[in-house]
């Protein structure tokens, strides 16, 4: 090769060379083994952003609420709409034990009061009408549980106080042995064929009775605004010596003593359940008829607070509220399906249709006053 020819392969080459060097890096394909891993710029990822885990609130409060261990009550004993069996399954779940002492609605008041310094009890149950009340005294703590879309809205409390599981419907259980037509409406029980047959508790003393008077208002026009009415009905029956002045018992419906007793349909039931033997009809007046709806809360300071939300959380759920249907009482959520043969136990829906539901629980405090004063007059 001439020295020329070498000079132009030597120029060639650095040429390319050349060249080489000057092709950036990045065109360069390394081997795949040589690939660094895949990185996030920093600037994609904010330096204060936090990454919580989620925790289910339900599992935070299950969890608190075994480490409480217990669940002191008030006014709920085992008898009462089945809160017997509603904490036997609540035990059982969770492994939380209940402590009650059985009071009537004024005392659990009283005490709920008396001990606002040093509280004792979770939680309670009472009828609407000592919604105010609660509302007014600060009695409760606000706690919605997880059902409570499906709450209609007369039956809660918007800020969460207080809310009603269940209700009852005012009713009449007739003993057929010793009643040969039994009466349909309260317009029947004016009957002089009914005279000294007819039970019913003190108004002045009973929320229950109370409520009875309420019912034959609404069957005679009135309302929880207009009590009269039902005053008037009953200062006919008692001039027509209708009521026998016993006030009505298991014990003494059992023995007779109450031919017609004016009670709950949870009570006219359970004491039916209890007496197959017995003749005993439950009727739902059709001329009209209230629903009491009771009410639920975990109260104010609670010692057990989180065993107090978790048993609401119970109360609410399809265990709970078939355990109230297996006392009697009508569940509050209405997407509960009851079983056929518990179904069967009571009245036919169609019965059921005279119903009203008082909703101004301000109205059902004063009622109360006015019946009780109001049957001083009629009774005295």
């Amino acid at each position: 090769m001439s020295k020329k020819m070498f000079s132009f392969v030597g120029l060639l080459m650095a040429l390319v060379l050349g060249l080489v060097s000057c092709t950036p890096a990045a065109t360069t394909t390394p081997a795949p083994a040589t690939v660094p891993p895949v990185t996030v710029p920093p600037a994609t990822v904010p330096t204060n952003t936090v990454i919580i885990p989620t925790v289910d609130p339900m599992v935070q409060l299950v969890d608190a609420a075994k480490a409480e261990g217990t669940i002191v009550s008030y006014g709920l004993p085992d008898s009462w709409v089945n809160y017997g069996g509603l904490f036997q399954g609540f035990t059982a779940m969770y492994g939380i034990t209940h402590q009650d002492t059985d009071m009537d609605s004024g005392t659990i008041i009283s005490t709920l009061e008396a001990e606002k310094s040093a509280p004792v009890a979770d939680i309670t149950d009472l009828g609407l009408a000592f919604a105010k009340l609660v509302e007014d005294d600060g009695l409760s703590q606000p706690y919605m549980n997880s059902h409570w879309s499906e709450i209609p809205d007369y039956a809660k409390d918007p800020q969460g106080r207080w809310s009603a599981a269940y209700y009852g419907v005012m009713a009449f259980l007739v003993n057929a042995d010793k009643v040969t037509n039994v009466p349909q409406t309260w317009s029947d029980l004016a009957k002089p064929e009914y005279a000294g047959t007819v039970c019913m508790k003190d108004p002045r003393s009973s929320a229950t009775a109370q409520m009875t008077v309420l019912a034959a208002a609404f069957a005679n026009g009135g309302n929880e605004t207009n009590v009269q009415p039902g005053l008037d009905y009953f200062k006919t029956l008692i001039d027509g010596k209708v009521l026998n002045g016993v006030s009505p018992s298991a014990a003494n419906i059992q023995k007779g003593e109450c031919p017609i007793t004016l009670q709950w349909d949870f009570d006219a039931l359970s004491n039916k359940d209890q007496n197959p033997n017995m003749s005993l009809k439950v009727v739902i007046p059709s001329d009209g008829t209230v629903a009491g709806m009771y009410i639920q809360f975990a109260t104010a300071g609670a010692p057990h607070p989180n065993a107090a939300k978790l048993l609401l959380e119970y109360e609410y759920s399809d265990a709970g509220q078939l355990a109230f249907a297996q006392g009697f009482v009508h569940p509050i959520r209405t997407s509960v399906q009851l079983p056929a043969d518990l179904l069967a136990k009571f009245p036919p829906a169609s019965a059921y249709s005279a119903v009203h539901f008082p909703t101004n629980y301000a109205a059902l405090d004063q009622a109360s006053i006015a019946i009780a004063d109001g049957w001083a007059v009629i009774n005295p």
